[in-house]
């Protein structure tokens, strides 16, 4: 009995769940040129991260002295032959200063969309959008709502 080979969508939804499991939850930055292009193209909001893989590894490190991850819960994941697309939620532990905060050890978890563009069987633009601003509440922090 011969396995069929998986479809190209099927590649890249793996990919893009190995590059999570290995680097995002595992928090391996040294593996990450394993998945990620060297010219990786950023889609964040207020350009939180320069262009580039070596800026993703600088800005994924500063990111682990925050939270440690407890785990990516995927809600949805879509692929086509270059592009795949997520409904996730991210659960982490603050386990570090953030924005003032000091570590509170309590657990907090961030839902968002993100979509990878696939080149070469690298993931070559990232984009995304979570719910950060969630975080202060999630931590005990009141934030004050605004009024319209």
């Amino acid at each position: 009995m011969t396995t069929a080979a998986k479809s190209t969508p099927e590649r890249n939804m793996e990919l893009v769940r190995h590059f999570q499991r290995d680097c995002m939850h595992a928090q391996r930055v040294d593996l990450m040129d394993r998945y990620l292009a060297p010219d990786l193209v950023i889609h964040l909001p207020s350009g939180a991260v320069q262009q580039g893989r070596e800026n993703a590894f600088s800005w994924f490190l500063e990111c682990t002295t925050w939270f440690t991850s407890s785990g990516i819960e995927v809600k949805m994941m879509l692929a086509d032959d270059d592009t795949v697309f997520q409904l996730i939620e991210l659960h982490f532990e603050h386990t570090g200063e953030y924005q003032g905060i000091p570590a509170t050890g309590k657990r907090i978890s961030v839902p968002g969309l993100a979509a990878f563009k696939i080149r070469d069987g690298l993931i070559s633009e990232h984009w995304g959008l979570y719910e950060m601003d969630t975080i202060p509440r999630q931590l005990g922090i009141e934030v004050p709502t605004a009024q319209w």
